[in-house]
């Protein structure tokens, strides 16, 4: 009975890809979930790539950026020459996908420079320094 409801739902277009999906579903889903899994650890290799570009950062104003604000951590960042090299050696994977997208991406200075625009790494620096300060 439900499959008729379904069926009844789709119309005529839909139950041919209905029954491809069917017969197909195993395949389908033993893609969809390894994609899933690919993009998790693209998103765990984008955290780790945005802590190893800003280490050097980190490590050279440590302290005072716990008391700037985010206008000043950005004024600090735009004058400091980022070390987007530094983002391959981050992590085994070649994949990065940012916290909000399910796309993956190859791994390159020109990726970082798109998915780290200078907002983004303000925030990454102020949230860790703003935590220790609590």
């Amino acid at each position: 009975m439900i499959d008729a409801i379904i069926r009844g739902a789709l119309g005529t277009a839909g139950t041919p890809l209905l029954d491809s999906y069917i017969q197909n579903s195993l395949l389908i889903n033993a893609t969809l979930f390894a994609y899933a899994i690919l993009v998790a650890f693209a998103r765990r290799n984008y955290f780790q790539v945005a802590q190893v570009i800003l280490a050097d950062f980190i490590q050279e104003h440590g302290d005072k950026l716990a008391k700037k604000s985010k206008n000043e951590v950005r004024a600090l960042l735009l004058k400091w020459k980022i070390p987007w090299e530094n983002g391959m050696q981050a992590g085994w994977f070649p994949f990065i996908s940012s916290p909000h997208s399910i796309l993956l991406r190859i791994k390159s200075k020109r990726t970082f420079q798109k998915i780290f625009p200078i907002d983004v790494l303000v925030e990454t620096v102020v949230q860790p320094t703003s935590s220790r300060t609590k």
